[in-house]
């Protein structure tokens, strides 16, 4: 079991993976509003500050946290994230990294086994 943490440049692309995600059968995450670095560095550093002024809003991002429970789940989330924002190795598109998960319990485990060896 993993935590896939997916940070989406373009919140605009949200529900669009939230539909894709349940397609493969990835019924629940967590969805939070998020800030970049270079976005906050641009209100605190004047050297930044002309960066602030490009595009609407840049910094907004949104940032996905799912449970995903075989490397198999994992490759369709990432597929499915990608059909969406395109290739996740070009500029402004995301990021997803994994954790692994060795306790999690309130997930309704059928086994009622919460640690993961």
């Amino acid at each position: 079991m993993k935590l896939m943490i997916t940070i989406i440049n373009n919140p605009d692309y949200i529900m669009d993976i939230m539909d894709e995600f349940y397609k493969i059968d990835i019924k629940g995450s967590t969805v939070m509003d998020s800030v970049g670095m270079a976005h906050m560095m641009a209100y605190h550093v004047p050297f930044f500050a002309r960066f602030a002024e490009m595009g609407d809003d840049p910094g907004r991002n949104k940032t996905i946290f799912t449970v995903v429970q075989t490397d198999d789940c994992l490759e369709k989330a990432i597929h499915a994230i990608e059909k969406v924002v395109g290739d996740l190795n070009q500029p402004d598109t995301g990021v997803v990294m994994t954790l692994p998960i060795d306790y999690c319990k309130g997930m309704g485990s059928p086994e009622g086994n919460e640690k993961v060896k």
